[in-house]
């Protein structure tokens, strides 16, 4: 009896589980689950009738509310059922929201993107914190990261104000999507300060600076700009009491009403090269630094002198000529180079040019050097200027003291080679074939330098005895007693006189070699003249 009634529970269990199965096509997705069984079918469906929207929308209020009013993307769909695109029923880990990011079309919803926001993912933008309608606020955290409600079209609900307030029109006034830092559709024309002149090309960080919201961004607006001053430093230093505009333009600091200035109506009218200088190589910017007079900024009143401006490039050398020293003594505004001294001038120093002199370049003698303490070339000589000033003692120390006008004793200033000097005057006049001999056959070189002074005037210093040492006496072989200067071959030997052997009778008439026989000394062939047997059958045998 039990077991009889267990059996009709579990037939009845069985009965009212294959109803429901019959009735229900699945389970509801993990959002809809709270309204799973049969007695909450009819929440969503309608007896006798296929879903209906109303039913979705008077639990989706938020959809509902948004449709109403005809924005956002469910606006746009028509009389399309909800059904349609979310399907239910299909289990809890179902997707019921479903559709192709990549290719969706935001343009229905109420925000185009495009620009830079076409490149953008969907999850930077739909997330919670960016959720501004108090609707979509309410939902649950798990429930916000998955909807797509809820967010604003204005730019500050994604993107921080870089202006911290100072606008208040809306953003796209001036900047588009496509660059923010371009600002393309601001135009400085509807500004209180138009842009003219150079100020059209200078970048807007030059004169908005980071000076608003403690120094994190740039400064827009409640900025001065009254007078030139507002923005620029005063270069003169107040010495101009009248507006900058009454001599200077916005198309050029330089230009001044429409022409260059006129340097001609002030202290110090621009001549020449002086032409061609910037202002700034003159004329400091910056108050704080020196100009080239040694002044503080932009005002010159020093320049009575080039020195005022210019280093003097000679090093003080001049300083004690009447003039001081006056730079155009010798120069002028057309160049420094080439100096305005030529010959006249040089004629009146210690030094006047002449012969070779004249066409020697300057920096052949003015050669530079250091002179107090500063590189320049050398101008002044305190000491005598001789010679060897500038020219190397190629003589060495062979005539010191000799030389009675120094150089100029033997050489002229015409040429180097031409000489006034005489060897008549020396201890070895040249005569005849002597005459005709190069000079350095006899002066040779020692230790580089050629040998004047203290060389050994005997023959045998320059020639070789040929008589190998036959004809020596007394330690000396004296080559005059039968030689003269005009040949070697032309004597003064006389045999009669001379030799122990007179030539009388026949023998005058002998030709020398008869008895002067060829012989060898040292490997060396000779004439033997002594010593020669003087008895008859020493050369006639018997």
């Amino acid at each position: 009896m039990k077991f009889n009634f267990l059996k009709g529970i579990l037939y009845c269990a069985a009965i009212t589980s294959f109803a429901s199965a019959q009735i229900s096509p699945g389970d509801l997705f993990k959002g809809h689950q709270h309204l799973e069984g049969m007695d909450n079918c009819t929440n969503c469906h309608t007896v006798g009738k296929t879903l209906a929207n109303d039913r979705c929308l008077d639990c989706h209020k938020e959809i509902q509310s948004r449709v109403s009013l005809k924005k956002g993307f469910h606006a746009t769909i028509g009389s399309k059922q909800c059904v349609e695109c979310h399907k239910d029923h299909h289990g809890r880990e179902f997707q019921i929201i479903r559709f192709d990011k990549k290719n969706f079309d935001h343009s229905p919803v109420g925000f185009v993107l495009d620009g830079k926001h076409a490149k953008v993912e969907c999850e930077k933008c739909h997330t919670p914190s960016k959720i501004t309608a108090k609707d979509i606020q309410a939902f649950s955290q798990e429930r916000k990261t998955k909807t797509f409600l809820g967010l604003s079209t204005e730019c500050l609900a994604c993107h921080k104000d870089e202006h911290r307030g100072q606008f208040k029109q809306q953003c796209t006034t001036c900047h588009t999507t496509t660059e923010w830092k371009k600002a393309v559709r601001f135009s400085h024309e509807n500004a209180n300060f138009k842009l003219v002149g150079a100020h059209t090309k200078v970048e807007c960080a030059q004169c908005h600076k980071k000076t608003w919201d403690n120094g994190s961004v740039a400064q827009f607006i409640k900025m001065e700009f009254s007078n030139c001053q507002s923005c620029h430093t005063d270069p003169h230093k107040g010495k101009f009491k009248q507006e900058c505009t009454q001599c200077h333009t916005t198309e050029s600091w330089h230009q001044v009403k429409g022409e260059q200035f006129d340097h001609s109506k002030t202290a110090f009218p621009l001549k020449d090269k002086h032409l061609k200088l910037k202002c700034e190589q003159c004329h400091e910017k910056n108050p704080k630094v020196k100009n080239v007079s040694g002044e503080l900024g932009f005002h010159i009143t020093k320049f009575s002198k080039c020195s005022n401006c210019h280093i003097d490039a000679h090093g003080k050398q001049f300083d004690s000529r009447k003039d001081g020293g006056a730079c155009e003594s010798c120069h002028n505004e057309k160049g420094f180079i080439p100096a305005q001294y030529g010959l006249a001038q040089h004629s009146q120093s210690r030094f006047a040019l002449v012969g070779s002199h004249i066409a020697t370049p300057c920096g052949k003698c003015h050669i530079e050097g250091k002179i107090q303490a500063k590189s320049s070339r050398i101008f002044h000589w305190k000491e005598n200027i001789e010679c060897t000033t500038c020219h190397n003692n190629i003589h060495g120390p062979q005539f010191a003291g000799k030389m009675t006008n120094g150089c100029e004793t033997c050489h002229t200033i015409e040429s180097w080679q031409t000489l006034k000097f005489l060897h008549d005057k020396t201890k070895f006049p040249l005569r005849a074939k002597h005459a005709a001999i190069v000079c350095t056959e006899c002066h040779k070189t020692k230790n580089n330098i050629v040998q004047y002074v203290g060389i050994d005037i005997k023959c045998n210093t320059c020639h070789e005895d040929q008589h190998a040492g036959q004809l020596v006496k007394n330690g000396k072989t004296e080559c005059e007693r039968c030689h003269i200067d005009k040949s070697w071959k032309s004597l003064l030997f006389d045999h009669n006189t001379q030799a122990s052997f007179s030539l009388t009778g026949k023998h005058s008439n002998v030709p020398c070699e008869k008895c002067h026989k060829p012989t060898g000394v040292n490997q060396k062939k000779i004439i033997k003249y002594k010593p020669l047997g003087a008895a008859c059958v020493d050369c006639h045998p018997a």
